[in-house]
């Protein structure tokens, strides 16, 4: 970790590797939004940028002009560092873009304090999109996970505070907090909208998780995040399954919302061979620079058995940088659905002791010279999960109980139907007498106070059983493996 908070650190390379990111400008991939907790994705400083200055001096003294005027005639008190903050947010504004912003000092010391490897929060990724805040993944078991919260969610508000307006960084600022506190946030899936109290809770950046399937020589490695520590894991995982029989993989980049380029550079270079375009980047100058696997910058490990990709609409950035390189150069089998979109590069600059920049300086492409922002990574194989993966929320502050109405109500008696506890197929929305039936059905299975009431030790457990079935009725994972046992 490095010390100096101006210089951020980028993932472990050798000075090879690190030279020839240096040359392509050290570009970090990722949403570069901002973690629910206290987590950022980064650059370091651009060493090819000339800081020459853009005012001329009546230009500068017009800006310290509205300065005085405004602190002289303003009936509010008002700092010369708010007068900062507020101009040089107004410069990144003028962008008009909602990948760009200014980072103050809490801000920047966020993003450091994040490469300790765990951080305070509900574990989501979110960005700005069409003056809105959605979800672009929840992390692997973390509470926005486990409350139900999924890719392209729209927060409404938090604790009763509408986010219309507001940016990224302040929605951040509003949900985040210390681990064991709640939030409730109301959250607009498809056409309903439904409330949902988070216990926020300390995030380990535990990156990569591997399984045998059952009754296969198949094995299964999950990879929520490029972070620092990732390929490290991703090796010891691969080790590790090879010691239990495996003789193929699934590499499931589901929900990845991205990370460092360093790490899903080493990590695509494990599947390529020397000279295999892994991505291009390209300026505002139409410069494009392409980066390649090579043993001798990115170490030698290799996986030669056979590999089938997964991806879904919370695969984004950096994980659609894996997942294109070993598309289109090792001409793997990708499933799933459409990833979600996100071509271009944030590089993060310091602004002396006031904070930092983040601004967009370049898109990436695949090896074929796609750009596909808003478009996303096309499988091979598009395989969708079945209609009910989306009812997964339920607000666990609420009790339900007989005579209850409204869009909760129908969410949980069309949970009691799929997890087999009604045949109500198709449901009302009033919690009647055949629903307190299902529920005290569901919690005696369950071990739970047996009510007939949905409180939120039962919403709770809902959630669980409804995730744990999805998990149970992999669709997509299933044509993953089918693609490897048909070669």
């Amino acid at each position: 970790m490095n010390d100096n908070p101006d210089t951020p650190d980028l993932a472990s390379t050798s000075k090879a590797g690190g030279a020839r990111l240096k040359r392509l400008v050290v570009w970090l991939i990722s949403l570069v939004l901002v973690f629910m907790g206290t987590r950022y994705y980064y650059t370091a400083s651009l060493p090819f940028v000339n800081l020459g200055s853009s005012f001329s001096a009546s230009q500068i003294r017009n800006l310290q002009k509205a300065g005085t005027t405004i602190q002289a005639l303003s009936y509010q008190d008002i700092s010369s560092d708010q007068l900062l903050t507020g101009a040089l947010s107004g410069m990144v504004q003028a962008l008009e873009d909602s990948y760009s912003a200014f980072l103050d000092q809490k801000q920047s010391q966020a993003l450091n304090e994040s490469m300790d490897g765990s951080f305070d929060g509900i574990g989501a990724e979110i960005m700005s999109l069409d003056d809105q805040i959605v979800i672009v993944s929840p992390i692997q078991d973390s509470p926005a996970e486990r409350a139900g919260l999924q890719a392209n969610d729209v927060i409404l508000s938090v604790d009763g505070q509408s986010l219309a307006g507001k940016t990224s960084e302040e929605a951040v600022a509003l949900i985040r907090g210390q681990a064991g506190s709640q939030v409730t946030l109301e959250i607009k899936r498809g056409d309903s909208n439904q409330k949902v109290a988070i216990t926020r809770d300390t995030i380990p950046l535990e990156t990569v998780k591997g399984q045998i399937l059952s009754d296969s020589s198949i094995g299964h490695i999950q990879i929520s995040s490029f972070a620092e520590t990732t390929y490290d894991e991703l090796v010891t995982t691969i080790e590790n399954l090879r010691q239990q029989g495996a003789k193929s993989f699934v590499l499931d980049l589901r929900g990845n919302p991205g990370g460092l380029l360093t790490s899903v550079v080493k990590i695509a270079n494990i599947f390529l061979t020397d000279g295999d375009v892994i991505v291009k980047t390209e300026d505002g100058q139409a410069h494009q620079e392409s980066l390649k696997a090579s043993n001798q910058e990115y170490g030698d490990f290799k996986v030669t058995e056979p590999v089938s990709v997964l991806i879904d609409e919370g695969s984004a950035s950096a994980s659609e940088i894996l997942a294109g390189a070993l598309q289109q150069s090792a001409k793997m089998q990708v499933v799933g659905q459409n990833s979600f979109g996100k071509g271009t590069v944030q590089s993060v600059v310091p602004i002396g002791s006031a904070g930092d920049l983040k601004i967009t300086t370049a898109h990436w492409l695949t090896p074929n010279g796609d750009w596909i922002n808003e478009k996303g990574i096309k499988p091979n194989v598009t395989v969708s999960l079945p209609d009910y993966a989306s009812l997964t929320l339920i607000d666990a502050s609420q009790d339900y109980q007989l005579g209850a109405a409204g869009e909760a109500v129908l969410n949980i008696k069309r949970i009691l139907y799929v997890l087999g506890y009604s045949d109500q197929a198709h449901p009302n929305d009033l919690y009647d007498d055949q629903t307190v039936q299902a529920v005290r059905s569901f919690q005696t299975d369950h071990n739970l106070s047996t009510t007939g009431q949905v409180d939120g030790q039962t919403a709770y457990g809902l959630v669980q059983a409804m995730r744990d079935h999805i998990k149970a009725n992999d669709s997509q994972l299933e044509a993953a493996v089918k693609t490897l046992q048909a070669n």
